[in-house]
């Protein structure tokens, strides 16, 4: 395989149902089988149709966004679509077609290794295999030649104007990054976001897609460090003085990356708090807290047109996540983006991590040989309440926040 390009860019794909475990049986299932359709040859022809559309494109960015636009599902839908099946049972067909599409779907990505360069080849290949569902699976891809670890994120966007502001947003961020004198020094806590792509639609370019990589490596979630999911739900373990210290310390870390990003004039709207910031990062290398995931940058001072949440059961946004400011929005005109709303998430976060870590504690056999952790968590909880304000004046200061957190957490003793 070809040395990995310094500087891949990977475009947006849709995931599908990646978990879909559906088997075909019965008559309908022979019916699509036997059908004319899926003979050998309509698939070796759509296969030509890739490989001719990739020697016309000139370059290889034009060659990833031709080859995955051909790739999405819906396209590939179209060579079922040349026989209706007509039976009763409407969402039995749904399924049968969805497998259908998923089965020549691997089919042809493995009959194009015979086609493809090797470095394109294995941007599809890695591209398919991602586990959409978990953070580390979906998040890193491994050049399979130099064992390089690339951190990938893609957002779909809604218009062609927001795009082009996150651009903006990402622009202002990589030069703050290269700007730094000394950027051991100066850490920013936050990823540099490395590319910006946009995929193919139906000849044109795809505005509503955005995606970009950065070198970062073995990156874990805080969340996922401190507890485990089980059954749609987050069982938090209880953290001893070092465990805690280590992770109060990377969301210090993100703090400080938070303030990194006002001094830019950027905010960051999507550190998700329920009950501890998913979009809060530790780099397992080097141990330091890291902000990870950039979707929700928005310009401090720039009136907010897009707010991404958790959706609630009925489809609505799930607003009480965010900063008391930006919960109006979508109801008042305007709704102004600010840095202190950076500090709101993080003291919820902080918030939420203090009372979970309590009510393990007070259920604690040994309750009172730990008071000094206790006391401890019983300090944060009351500063974030600061942190927390509902008026972002309110709310003490970056400086202050960083100042005074560092101070309780100090009490600890220092991480074996």
């Amino acid at each position: 395989m070809s040395e990995q390009p310094r500087n891949l860019e990977f475009h947006h794909v849709p995931y599908g149902r990646q978990d879909f475990e559906y088997e075909p049986t019965g008559g309908l299932a022979d019916m699509f089988k036997n059908a004319d359709y899926l003979k050998p040859e309509i698939i070796k022809n759509y296969i030509q149709q890739i490989v001719e559309q990739v020697n016309q494109s000139q370059d290889s960015t034009a060659q990833k966004a031709c080859v995955i636009d051909l790739l999405r599902e819906e396209n590939i839908q179209k060579l079922l679509a040349q026989k209706e099946i007509d039976a009763d049972d409407k969402e039995e067909i749904e399924k049968m077609t969805l497998y259908w599409v998923k089965k020549i779907k691997k089919g042809i990505i493995e009959e194009l290794k015979k086609y493809l360069p090797d470095d394109l080849y294995f941007f599809v290949k890695e591209k398919e295999k991602q586990d959409y569902h978990l953070f580390n699976k979906k998040s890193i891809i491994i050049d399979s030649k130099t064992d390089r670890e690339y951190f990938f994120k893609e957002s779909r966007m809604f218009s062609n104007e927001t795009r082009e502001e996150m651009e903006e947003c990402f622009r202002i961020l990589r030069n703050a990054i290269n700007n730094l004198k000394n950027p051991e020094k100066e850490m920013p806590f936050i990823i540099k976001p490395e590319n910006i792509g946009q995929n193919t639609k139906d000849g044109h370019v795809d505005n509503q897609s955005i995606s970009l990589t950065s070198n970062q490596v073995d990156l874990t979630s805080i969340e996922d460090a401190l507890g485990e999911e089980a059954h749609g739900n987050m069982y938090y373990k209880e953290l001893d003085e070092a465990s805690a210290k280590k992770a109060l310390s990377g969301i210090l870390d993100c703090l400080r990356g938070t303030r990194f990003l006002a001094q830019n004039g950027l905010t960051l709207t999507d550190l998700d708090t329920e009950p501890i910031g998913k979009n809060l990062g530790i780099n397992n290398k080097n141990k330091r807290g890291v902000l990870f995931d950039l979707d929700g940058l928005q310009q401090i001072g720039h009136n907010i047109n897009r707010i991404i949440a958790p959706s609630k059961a009925n489809g609505e946004k799930e607003l009480r996540l965010f900063a008391p400011e930006y919960r109006l929005f979508g109801i008042e005109v305007n709704t102004v983006a600010t840095a202190e709303s950076m500090i709101w998430e993080i003291g919820d976060s902080i918030l939420g991590l203090a009372e979970i870590q309590i009510d393990i504690l007070f259920k604690s056999s040994d309750f009172f040989a730990k008071n000094k952790l206790i006391s401890v968590w019983e300090k944060l909880r009351e500063f974030s309440n600061k942190m927390i304000a509902k008026k972002p004046t309110d709310r003490p200061s970056f400086d202050i926040c960083i100042t005074k957190i560092e101070e309780i957490i100090n009490k600890l003793p220092d991480q074996q």
